[in-house]
């Protein structure tokens, strides 16, 4: 974990200097044209919007357009006639739908890919309000940026990878404690008032811990590559929405079925001191479920058990997991906390 993050926060250094060197996005506000017969291609001027899973998130006035919600689009191109591949063709970082209009060429083909992240300009890290991972420090814009150059690769926007506000500095996760979204429309050809429509999806899964038999101390919930969890007796139950992994920076986790199994482990801390791991357990979570994990503490000394039970229901509620522990510490697999 140690050589982890030295490479993240040498990636997040590299990142910051690298803006230092970009425009701000109202710098080029006209498409760039690839059309080698010097020719000037009609425009079209085109809106987006949202549709799919992306509805779910809040009910606001409809006259409320800027929200703290942080939409990060990159744009490609390439000749409605040929079979070349999809170039960069401009990009934008919003907070305002109204401000997501976009200016594009007749006879060219596009493909959007869109992430969003909830309450972004709140739980993002952000330097001289250019915003960290996913969106490669970038301001805000007012309008689409035109640039050949890819401001946000597949791996910014399809993959799960997230710098943190946390008061004061950053921490970066795979799986930050954030809800996002994701949505991809390929091979878009303009006509006049014309609107997009782009299907998103929750690219996240929800993780609830409840504790019976809880009578002291905390306990800490370390899952794999995600921000630590803590209950503090009296409390008995904490919960979260994290944003997926996807290491591979795709679309896959759109899937109605994707999940990822996730390394879960728990460490009791009682009030004399005692240290006392209960498990480590390889959990499977689901992409939009919400998975409740019981933890039932059990101080006997005996060997340790495991139960587990699931019921697939429509976060939405998702498999209900309870985990027999004895508290002993008699575990064979060291914990990873």
């Amino acid at each position: 974990m140690g050589n982890r993050n030295a490479i993240r926060k040498g990636k997040l250094l590299l990142l910051t200097l690298a803006a230092c060197f970009f425009a701000a996005c109202t710098n080029n506000d006209e498409p760039i044209e690839n059309n080698p017969n010097n020719e000037t291609p009609k425009e079209y001027i085109v809106s987006l919007g949202f549709s799919g899973e992306i509805t779910d998130i809040t009910e606001t006035p409809l006259s409320r357009a800027v929200t703290n919600d942080l939409y990060g689009i990159q744009v490609y191109s390439t000749p409605a006639t040929t079979s070349e591949e999809y170039a960069p063709y401009a990009y934008g970082l919003f907070d305002d739908k109204n401000n997501m209009v976009i200016k594009l060429l007749e006879g060219y083909k596009y493909k959007f890919v869109v992430t969003m992240v909830v309450d972004g300009k709140n739980v993002l890290y952000s330097s001289d309000n250019k915003y960290s991972s996913p969106f490669s420090f970038t301001p805000i814009c007012s309008n689409f940026e035109y640039s050949s150059i890819e401001q946000f690769t597949s791996w910014d926007l399809g993959c799960g990878q997230t710098c943190i506000n946390n008061g004061y500095n950053y921490d970066y996760y795979d799986r930050a404690m954030v809800e996002r979204f994701y949505g991809e429309i390929s091979d878009y050809e303009p006509i006049e008032n014309g609107t997009i429509s782009i299907e998103m999806k929750r690219v996240s899964f929800g993780a609830k811990f409840i504790a019976e038999n809880f009578t002291e101390g905390t306990l800490n919930i370390q899952m794999e590559d995600a921000p630590l969890l803590v209950i503090e007796y009296p409390a008995t139950t904490i919960e979260g929405i994290f944003t997926f992994y996807n290491q591979y920076g795709n679309a896959a986790w759109t899937a109605d079925d994707y999940s990822e199994t996730i390394l879960v482990s728990i460490i009791w801390t009682k009030n004399d001191g005692s240290i006392i791991p209960l498990l480590t357990q390889n959990i499977t979570f689901k992409r939009n479920k919400l998975t409740t994990i019981t933890v039932k503490i059990n101080d006997a000394g005996i060997e340790n058990g495991v139960n587990i039970s699931t019921e697939n229901e429509e976060i939405q509620p998702g498999d209900n997991i309870v985990i027999d522990t004895n508290g002993s510490g008699d575990s064979s697999i060291d914990p990873v906390i």
